[in-house]
This record gives C-alpha cells, structure tokens and sequence, in this order.
C-alpha cells in the first residue's frame, strides 16, 4: 500500500508540474500556413490527380512554335508587304492556344469542367513539417492557383479553422508568397476569423500587381535594347540557358555587342512596329484563351494597367457581355483588395497583426514595359513587393541629390549598396530585402528570420543588423545570406561600351579559334 501511495504521490507531483509545463509548450507552438505562389500540378480529374490525368505543367510551347517557324516567316513577310499580319497571326494563335485548351477556364473563369489541384484543403491529407525547430510547424495550403483569389481565400478562412483545430493552437502565421500573397490581403480583407491570426508574412508578395503581366494583358508591350541586353546577360549567365559556358559567354556577349553599337537596337525597334501592328488581333485572343481565363493572373494586373487591360482583352462590347462572369471577378479584386490593400495592412497593424515583408532585388526585370529598366527580383518590380520601397534603376545607385535629400532618420532604412530607400515602405522597420535572389528562388536561410520574427515581439530591422540586417545579400552557391556591402563599382557608360567591345571581340576570337581547331561542337555542350 505505502509504495502504491508513494507511486500515486509521485504522479500526483509530476502531474502538477507538468502542467504549467504544458502550457509553456502550447504558448511556444508556432504554427504556419503556409500560401504558395502558382504553378503547381494540375489535372483533368481532381479525383484522380496522377500522372496520365496531369494537364498542368503544359507542354512546352518551343516545340510548335519551332515546327511552323518556316511558314511564320514566310507569313512575316507577305504581312510586312501587304500590311495584312491575318494569316501571320492566325498561324501564332494556332501553335500556343491548343496548349492551354485543357487548363483555361470557361467565360465565368471556373473550372466548370472537373479539373483542378486534385486536394481538397478542407478534407484531404494537408502537408506538415518542422519548419527550422519542432516547436515551429509549416503546413502546406494547396489550391487551384487558376481561380478567384478571392474564391481560394474563403477556402483559406476555414483551412485556418481546421488547422487550429487539429494542431491544437488558438492562432496560426500566415506566409502568403507571390500569388499567395494576393490570396493573404484578399483573407485579411474579408475573413471573418482574424482572432486566429498571429503574425503575416508577405514574401515577394504580388498584391499589388506584376509589371510585365500588366503590360502583356493591356497590349502596352515596350521593347527596350538596353533592358534586352540586361536580360540575356544575366538569365543566360546566371540561370544556364545556355550550358556550354564558352557558347553561353560568347552569345551574352555578342548581344552586348550588338547593343552598344547599336545594331540590337534596330532589330528591336522593327520587331516593335510588328508587334504593334498584330497585338490586337494575335496577342489579346492568345491572352484571353490561356492566361487571361485566369482570374488569378487578373489579380496580378497592376493597377496602371488594369483599365486598359480589360479593354484590350475583351476589347468589343459582345466580348464584354460574352466575359461578364470573369469580367466582374477581376474588378472585384481590383476594386476591393488590391487598392485597399495597404489601408487594411496598417489598420491590422495597428489592432496587433505584426507583418513581416520580404522583398528582392538586383535582378533585371523583363524587357517587356515601360519600366523595363527598374529593380526587380527577375518577375517582379521590388518597389511593388517592398510595399513603397523607392528603388534606383537597374545596375544604378540612388542619385546623390536624392541621398542628400533624405532626413536623418530616413537615412537609415538607406541600403548599403545605395540602390534602395527603404523609407518609403508601407513597414519601413519590418522589410527585410535580399540582395541577388531570383524571384523562384526560396532562401531557407531566411526560415530563421522568419521563425525568429514570429517569436521576438515587436522585431525589427534593427533588432539584430549582425545577423539580419534590413538589406542581406544571397549566395546561390552556398544558399547564405551576408549583410549587403557598401556601393558596388558600377562602371560608367563609356567603361561599359569599352568593355563590352573587348568582351565580344576576345570570345569572337575564340569561337574562330575553336572553329578551326574543330573543336566548335563543344561549344554547343
């Protein structure tokens, strides 16, 4: 009896302190939702989302748009004499509109015909795992990206019940990156269960629109040399395009080349004068029967553009009654979140939301716009994904007259590298930017800042400058990230015109070297 009294004593006292320990543990689980961007698989059949039943990724469009390439030129031609691109255009729309034919969606912009993500969020199996610590879960929120934000955000509202449920948690973070950025301002907009919500994470966040998606969707498509050089260079060099490197430094060279004496500018410009001559016949159909049946991608149509956008896509008053369904869907994210979005962001600042955002920068941005020059993540313009960040163009540093004109206190949200006024930012003390990280790119050397951030209240930029500072510069080949460093030598037109010139001629040189040496085809990998 006295050692079944001494058991019962010792549970009874384990019991007691078990309890506040358990507690401890409950108020230090960290749960997080977390919102991808687009992308992900497809398929016909949301039942039965396996391999033969996959729709999305498409296959590549290269393919058929090679097999034509004699008939499309031949088309170019009479079009370019005749001044009639119908048949040059017929041929485009032709090749890339069968590819999409099982992944657009109907006039209403729903997928009336059974496809989808293949999980249903508020049944099916979600995906969970330790995010840096076991005391920090990630949980996976999976939807079919092609929808209504604002469709997918109601999905959201109840995902967030069920995980708070299952996890045993009151709250949950939210990492909303890219397109999950968009579902995220859409929840915090309308969502009826805020309570649940603990901190936001925005990463790359597209909320306030993409550039280059808003000027295929309004027809404003600006070719820029420069931008065109900047591109190749760096997506050739930096993303192996190209993966011989003699063939890739010879090509990205050449470009330059061709740039800085003019010559890309001339074939631009001609290609130009096309594009402005067929974009209404070939370029609004091509949008509206893939991309633009996507009330997602209208999401993404920044709000410079949106007008025009609308328009040009259905671009007769038959298209607009015929499109009315997905007409109202885009103007309803428009009008109700993508406007409103900062306004809302710092009212639930205010009521106790912390919001982390994470931008990027030093990228070139698509050669497709009138901003093809401005600082971007490679998709994405950093001034939009930052929240206000005013950002010097691409390969430029702030003038000295706008430096000198900033206040003290705005001094400091100034980058390193001078590229970047943080100061300017809808959460000036909570933007963190990396430096040399492409938009695709997710830096698990940020999960800790992250992770971080969800348990150090009230955390800013200048909480820790050792280890996170406001500006961190990305390593691709080690996957770290460093403090950003003082302002990078950036060499002056002439200095770039000279060194272009000799980087050209000396891999000219080589190409003819290994050509005679017959050693030409390893160049081609």
């Amino acid at each position: 009896m006295k050692k079944l009294i001494s058991v019962l004593l010792s549970v009874l006292m384990l019991m007691t302190f078990a309890v506040p320990c358990m507690s401890v543990m409950a108020a230090e689980k960290q749960v997080t939702v977390y919102i991808e961007g687009y992308g992900h698989g497809l398929y016909a059949d949301t039942k039965n989302p396996s391999a033969e039943n996959q729709i999305f990724p498409t296959e590549s469009i290269l393919e058929p748009l090679t097999a034509i390439l004699t008939d499309l030129t031949k088309d170019l031609m009479n079009g370019l004499v005749t001044g009639d691109y119908t048949e040059y255009c017929d041929r485009i729309y032709n090749a890339i509109a069968p590819a999409y034919a099982d992944v657009k969606l109907d006039k209403n912009g729903e997928a009336t015909d059974g496809s989808g993500c293949g999980k249903d969020m508020l049944t099916d199996y979600y995906h969970r795992e330790n995010y840096v610590n076991a005391n920090n879960i990630k949980v996976l929120f999976e939807y079919d990206w092609r929808l209504s934000v604002e469709h997918n955000a109601a999905i959201l509202e109840q995902f967030i019940d069920r995980v708070c449920r299952e996890q045993g948690v009151k709250k949950v973070n939210l990492l909303g990156r890219c397109l999950g950025g968009n579902i995220v301002s859409a929840y915090l907009q309308n969502g009826k269960n805020l309570d649940k919500i603990n901190d936001v994470v925005m990463l790359i966040a597209s909320t306030e629109g993409v550039d280059f998606i808003g000027a295929l969707f309004s027809g404003e498509v600006k070719l820029d040399a420069e931008a065109v050089d900047n591109w190749a260079n760096y997506f050739l060099s930096q993303e192996g395009l190209i993966t011989d490197p003699e063939m890739n430094e010879f090509v990205t060279s050449l470009v330059s080349f061709l740039n800085q004496v003019k010559v890309l500018g001339v074939g631009i410009d001609f290609i130009q004068v096309i594009l402005d001559a067929v974009k209404d016949n070939v370029l609004a159909r091509t949008v509206r029967d893939t991309y633009g049946s996507f009330p997602s991608y209208w999401a993404m149509v920044p709000d410079e553009y949106f007008d025009k956008a609308i328009d040009f896509i259905f671009n007769t008053d038959e298209l607009k009654a015929e499109y009315a369904g997905l007409i109202e869907k885009a103007n309803s994210y428009h009008d109700n979140i993508q406007l409103t979005a900062r306004e809302r962001m710092a009212e639930l600042k205010a009521q106790g939301i912390d919001f982390l955002i994470i931008s990027k920068y030093n990228y070139p941005n698509f050669p497709l716009s009138k901003d093809s020059d401005a600082q971007s993540d490679g998709t994405a313009l950093t001034s939009a994904t930052s929240f206000g960040a005013y950002c010097a163009p691409y390969e430029k540093v702030l003038t000295r007259s706008y430096i000198n004109s900033l206040t003290a206190d705005e001094k400091k949200y100034l980058s390193p590298d001078s590229m970047i006024d943080a100061s300017k930012c809808l959460f000036s003390d909570t933007t963190w930017f990396i430096k040399n990280c492409y938009h695709n790119n997710f830096p698990h050397s940020m999960d800790k800042l992250i992770v971080r951030f969800f348990a150090t209240e009230n955390m800013t930029v200048f909480t820790d400058t050792a280890t996170y500072p406001q500006f961190v510069d990305y390593s691709k080949e080690t996957g770290e990230i460093t403090p950003v460093k003082g302002p990078d030598d950036l060499p002056t037109d002439t200095e770039k015109t000279l060194s272009s010139i000799l980087r050209f001629f000396t891999n000219f040189i080589n190409f003819i070297k290994k050509l005679f040496d017959g050693n030409l085809g390893n160049l081609f990998g």
